[in-house]
């Protein structure tokens, strides 16, 4: 079955219009996707290297996310994607939105959670994954500095994450935005 996503315009609102993956963006529309940022108790955070048979980005490290398909929340699509692309379940109670932001076609909506996950547990959706890892600020900031980690969205919430882990609280957000 085909995704089907909402259209939005420049300032990331619905227009009652939906496009299918695939086909050509309408020019000056935009569709929303949704990351989240899963970090341990050690201050890592849990990355990805994304599948050479993907059409976008392939082989490059980044967070776990994707496009939010018509009729779901980004949170729906995160504890989705997590699931369907690790294996794993994404505790949702925790999840902090950082920030909504524009980014070439796209309109993303980033979370951060703090989550213990077992590498040992993941099943990675080869299609989609073909590697996972636990990793620093510095080695992030080196493989975005190579050519290796996706642009455009560590460079949005490192520092968000990084205040966090100092010891900056915030109210969970338990939301579905």
């Amino acid at each position: 079955m085909p995704e089907i996503w909402d259209l939005l315009d420049e300032n990331g609102n619905k227009i009652g219009k939906t496009m299918q993956k695939g086909d050509p963006m309408p020019e000056g529309l935009y569709h929303l996707g949704a990351d989240v940022w899963i970090v341990n108790g050690e201050g890592k955070i849990l990355i990805q290297k994304r599948s050479p048979m993907k059409k976008l980005s392939p082989n490059l490290w980044a967070m776990t996310g994707g496009s939010v398909i018509k009729g779901e929340t980004p949170v729906q699509t995160i504890e989705r994607e997590t699931l369907e692309e690790l294996g794993v379940q994404l505790n949702t109670e925790n999840l902090k939105l950082m920030r909504k932001y524009r980014t070439g076609n796209v309109w993303v909506s980033e979370y951060f959670t703090k989550q213990e996950i077992d590498l040992e547990d993941v099943v990675m959706q080869e299609d989609e994954v073909c590697a996972v890892k636990w990793a620093d600020f510095k080695e992030i900031d080196e493989m975005l500095k190579n050519g290796e980690f996706i642009e455009n969205r560590w460079e949005f919430v490192r520092d968000f994450i990084q205040e966090f882990l100092k010891g900056e609280t915030y109210e969970s957000c338990a939301c579905q935005q």
